[in-house]
């Protein structure tokens, strides 16, 4: 790509924007144009000519900052370029100023591949010095839904979390974004949820959870929390029964509060594993609807799910 051009100061009315608009909004252009009123342009924008008009190629920002201060010239870089070394030179400037966000990239990115044709994947993560992953990671993001999408440009939710939706079916998506605007999930619960959607069974062509298993993991954990219990208390009483050998209660006692803090682990561990299941039913209608139709063992209340706290003898 050849940027060999001269150096013209030219009136405002003769430029235009390009027609392919990488930017879908200008932003901080009061703090630009304060900059350049103290300061000056401190770089030329970059043109090409386009029939009688020059279309800005590299320096939108810069051009509406100097409209902006009522200037009725500017300092341009006239260089000849097709429209496709065009568009390359002013998106690998944005990229490496990092003026997009992640879906203006990813429209750029789709359009250069797919709706002009210019290359693939790999040349244009060339062109751009960036990885083939990135630009395909960019590209993906564009076949989620419009609100997910938005959520992306106004930051309400970051690229990587909003890739880990794209397993799921649109129902799954919608029921799971929203649960995470209401629970503020982390990257890595999205994660193990949609790694746990992935080997849902499917009946009767409905996904359906399953509760079986759900039901014997609780049902082994209530086991194993109250066999833990019964030792702890059997314990207790061999301390009861213990003459004045400090030292030996000493062990003893040492070993009661690991037995106590097993009984804690599970009760968390349980809890959790509770918890997950719930974010499961709430993200998806199909799963909640499953859940009516085969009744799950209740919740014990938090009178049940109690803290055991060592005695002292």
């Amino acid at each position: 790509m050849s940027c060999l051009g001269i150096i013209q100061e030219i009136t405002l009315d003769k430029l235009s924007h390009p027609l392919i608009q990488l930017r879908q909004k200008l932003d901080n252009l009061d703090a630009l144009a304060y900059s350049i009123k103290e300061h000056g342009l401190l770089q030329p924008i970059m043109v090409r000519p386009i029939e009688r008009k020059y279309e800005i190629v590299a320096g939108n920002r810069r051009y509406e900052a100097v409209k902006m201060l009522g200037l009725r010239k500017i300092n341009c870089h006239l260089v000849e370029l097709s429209d496709q070394e065009a568009f390359e030179l002013a998106l690998t400037e944005n990229m490496h100023q990092k003026t997009m966000n992640p879906i203006e990239e990813a429209i750029a990115f789709n359009r250069y591949v797919k709706e002009f044709g210019w290359g693939g994947v790999s040349n244009l993560a060339i062109t751009i010095g960036r990885s083939q992953e990135y630009v395909t990671k960019r590209i993906q993001l564009l076949s989620l839904p419009q609100n997910i999408i938005s959520y992306i440009i106004n930051e309400r939710m970051p690229p990587s979390t909003a890739l880990e939706l794209l397993p799921l079916d649109g129902t799954q998506i919608q029921g799971l974004a929203k649960l995470m605007n209401n629970s503020h999930l982390t990257k890595n619960h999205i994660r193990q949820i949609v790694k746990d959607y992935k080997t849902t069974k499917n009946c009767n062509g409905t996904a359906c959870y399953d509760l079986v298993h759900e039901e014997e993991a609780d049902k082994a954990f209530r086991k194993a929390i109250t066999v833990l219990k019964s030792a702890l208390i059997s314990w207790d009483d061999i301390l009861r029964d213990m003459n004045d050998d400090w030292f030996l209660r000493e062990i003893f006692m040492e070993y009661r509060i690991i037995m106590h803090g097993g009984i804690d682990t599970f009760l968390g561990m349980r809890k959790r594993m509770r918890r997950l299941h719930n974010i499961h039913l709430e993200s998806s209608p199909q799963l909640s609807s499953a859940k009516k139709k085969h009744k799950l063992s209740k919740e014990p209340n938090e009178a049940s799910i109690h803290v055991w706290k060592p005695s002292i003898y």
